[in-house]
């Protein structure tokens, strides 16, 4: 396994890119649909702009995520599996999709592409959860 390391630096200027955009996308908004600006000083209009912002990143991430799981899942199965083990078996109970469930079916680069599509569904999870979440407050 690879060593995670997490860089403060780069999570905070992204995380406030993120709230330079979600301003950005509710001043936008505002603006074309009143027609002025005095309603860009209210609270529930900011956090709902920061919805929209958090929309807008689960429809652009869902074709990513699921793409980028389809990929490396499919080189897993493809090439990830140890010698002597089929697609279809009773060691993986005929099911490809227990290649995730069983590491020991795979070889190291089995391993390393059941990692990566293991990181796309959490990835996935977490964003449909983050959009929920924001969407239940209201």
């Amino acid at each position: 396994m690879r060593n995670i390391s997490i860089h403060l630096y780069k999570l905070i200027s992204s995380s406030l890119l993120f709230l330079l955009f979600s301003i950005l996308v509710t001043v936008g908004f505002v603006i074309t649909v009143t027609g002025g600006v005095s309603h860009l000083f209210q609270l529930d209009v900011h956090l709902s702009g920061i919805e929209m912002a958090f929309s807008l990143a689960m429809f652009v991430s869902l074709p990513f995520l699921l793409g980028r799981f389809c990929y490396y899942f499919y080189l897993m199965v493809k090439r990830g599996r140890r010698f002597g083990v089929a697609v279809f078996c009773y060691q993986n109970l005929f099911n490809p999709f227990n290649f995730l469930l069983f590491p020991s079916l795979l070889s190291t680069y089995g391993q390393e592409s059941r990692r990566r599509c293991l990181v796309s569904v959490i990835l996935l999870f977490f964003i449909y959860a983050l959009v929920y979440q924001a969407g239940s407050k209201s």
